[in-house]
C-alpha cells in the first residue's frame, strides 16, 4: 500500500518547441519533496500527459528519477486511446527501475461500454509487471469507473489502487478493504477537509504543484491533528485555485509556476495568454496565502 499523505501531479515545463525543460522540472519535484510529498505523478492532468511530445516522454521520466533519487514514490501516467499506444509507453517505462507505478485513465476519445472499460484495464494491466493504478476522471474521459468495476479489477495482482474524486466510492473501498496492498486515493480537492474526517488519508492533485507552501501547511496540520488549521489552509488553496479558474486555468497555471521560479510553459501550446489584470489577481492571491 502507498505511504499515506499527499501526492502531487506535477506540471510539465516546456519550451517554445515543446521540449521539456529539465532543470525546471527537477526544481519543481525537489520543492514538492521538501514540502512533504509522499509521491510524485508525472503526466497527469496538470502535467498535460496528452500533450507531451513522444520524443520528450522518456526525457521527463529520466529527469524525475534523478530528481527524486529514491526519496518518494514515482508514478507515471500512460493514458492513451488504444492498447497499441499504451504498449508503446509501457515499452519506454519498462526500461526504468525508478518508476514505482503506472497510472491509467479510461480512453477519452471514443465512447465505451462497461465491458470495454473492464477489458481495457485488464489488457493493459497484463502488459506490465509494474504496480498499476486506475484514475477515474470523469470530467475528462466522460466515463465512470464504478465501484463494481473496481472490485472486479482488484482481483488482478498488480492493480494496486484507484485515484478518484468520488468520496463515497473511495470511502467504501477503504471500509471494504479489498486487499491489504490496494490504495484508494482521493482527488476531489474541494472536499479534502471532508475526506480527512472520513479517514481518507491518501490524496492527489495537480494544484499542489503551484502551492507547495500551502500543501505543506495542510499536511503538517493533519500530522499534528490540527483539523481547523488544515481546513483553513485548504480554503486558501481553493480560493486561489478559483481565481486561477476565473482567469483561465492553463495560462494562469503557467503564470503562477513562473512566479514560483519554474521556467517554461505549463499549458497546452494552443492556449492564449491572459490579460495583465488577471495576472495581477493571480499574483495577489499567491502573495496573500504566502506562496510569494
Amino acid at each position: 500500500m502507498l505511504k499515506k499523505g499527499f501526492y502531487t501531479a506535477v506540471g510539465t515545463p516546456l519550451d517554445s518547441e515543446g521540449r521539456i525543460i529539465r532543470e525546471s522540472y527537477m526544481k519543481q519535484i525537489d520543492d514538492q519533496i521538501k514540502a512533504g510529498a509522499s509521491g510524485i505523478l508525472l503526466y497527469g492532468t496538470m502535467g498535460m500527459g496528452g500533450c507531451v511530445r513522444d520524443s520528450e516522454y522518456a526525457k521527463g521520466i529520466e529527469a524525475a528519477i534523478e530528481a527524486i533519487d529514491g526519496r518518494v514514490t514515482l508514478l507515471v501516467g500512460a493514458s492513451e486511446n488504444s492498447l497499441g499506444r499504451v504498449q508503446d509507453k509501457f515499452d519506454i517505462m519498462n526500461k526504468y527501475d525508478g518508476i514505482d507505478g503506472i497510472v491509467m485513465t479510461t480512453p477519452y476519445y471514443m465512447a465505451m461500454s462497461p465491458a470495454s472499460i473492464l477489458n481495457f484495464f485488464e489488457k493493459t494491466a497484463a502488459m506490465t509487471t509494474k504496480d498499476y493504478y486506475m484514475y477515474d476522471i470523469m470530467p475528462v474521459t466522460h466515463l465512470k469507473i464504478t465501484y463494481e468495476m473496481v472490485v472486479q479489477l482488484a482481483s488482478i495482482p498488480n492493480i494496486k489502487g484507484i485515484k478518484a474524486g468520488d468520496a463515497i466510492m473511495i470511502k467504501k473501498l477503504m471500509d471494504d478493504s479489498l486487499r491489504d496492498d490496494f490504495t484508494p486515493i482521493f482527488s476531489n480537492s474541494d472536499l479534502f477537509a471532508m475526506g480527512n474526517l472520513y479517514g481518507l488519508e491518501w490524496y492527489l492533485d495537480g494544484i499542489f504543484s503551484c502551492m507547495p507552501k500551502t500543501i505543506e501547511r495542510i499536511q503538517k496540520a493533519y500530522n499534528s491533528g490540527d483539523f481547523e488549521g488544515a481546513k483553513a489552509a485548504i480554503a486558501d488553496m481553493m480560493g486561489t485555485r478559483d481565481i486561477m479558474l476565473g482567469a483561465g486555468v492553463w495560462p494562469a497555471f503557467t503564470y503562477a509556476m513562473n512566479l514560483l521560479g519554474y521556467e517554461g510553459n505549463f499549458h497546452p501550446d494552443y492556449e492564449v495568454d491572459i490579460a495583465d489584470s488577471k495576472k495581477e489577481n493571480v499574483k495577489k492571491a499567491l502573495e496573500k496565502i504566502g506562496e510569494l
